[in-house]
């Protein structure tokens, strides 16, 4: 008995981890360089495609492997179409149905100097149309040779506003570049059917066993 309550217990609570469907908006799709790419030139920019126009408070860094930001503001640059179109699951009337975004809009984030090889990291906080914050990481190698800081340069010290770093909702990715899958990191809360339905099978087999059990005692 005490078998069987615990395998419903447990099926329950597998029920409860499995992951749930992405349903953000304003994704990040694509970015240049791309996610665990190598970069073996020096660029001015770095360009991050998300599904929807970046908010205009959004924030950006780009960190050298030694730690220091290099990056030097940012700005909307022109969209561009996504090839393939990214896919995304929108909860509508209770059920999931995909959307595809075919158009990426840009944030230009000014790259300032490469002082070094090795992993640059790019950090992103906006929020998306429907109020969800969204978050994430890009990482790829510099291999390039490394470029002096402008004459002057000081790491840019500045920080998100509130609007970025407070309340719920977030939704945290790391990027992938230019997939149809749905994107990483968004999540809800599974149906209570999803929960219910397996546990409750696994307890009716518990009552008809009982059943069994007392009848053949009789």
């Amino acid at each position: 008995m005490r078998r069987l309550l615990a395998l419903a217990a447990a099926v329950a609570l597998a029920v409860i981890m499995l992951p749930a469907p992405a349903f953000a908006h304003g994704q990040l799709a694509l970015a240049e360089p791309a996610n665990q790419s190598t970069l073996m030139e020096p660029r001015a920019q770095v360009a991050l495609y998300f599904t929807e126009k970046p908010a205009s408070f959004a924030f950006f860094t780009v960190t050298s492997p030694d730690g220091v930001r290099v990056d030097q503001g940012w700005t909307h640059g022109e969209p561009k179409p996504l090839e393939p179109p990214v896919q995304e699951l929108n909860l509508k009337d209770g059920k999931w149905e995909p959307v595809f975004y075919r158009t990426g809009f840009p944030a230009m984030v000014g790259v300032s100097h490469w002082p070094q090889k090795g992993v640059y990291t790019v950090q992103y906080m906006t929020v998306a149309s429907d109020g969800d914050k969204v978050s994430g990481t890009v990482r790829f190698d510099y291999q390039g040779a490394p470029v002096a800081a402008p004459a002057g340069w000081q790491p840019p010290v500045n920080q998100p506003e509130a609007a970025l770093t407070g309340g719920s909702g977030n939704h945290t990715a790391v990027a992938q570049a230019s997939t149809p899958a749905a994107q990483p990191g968004s999540s809800s809360s599974p149906s209570p059917w999803l929960i219910m339905v397996p546990a409750g099978l696994v307890l009716a087999a518990v009552v008809a066993w009982r059943r069994r059990r007392s009848v053949g005692a009789r």
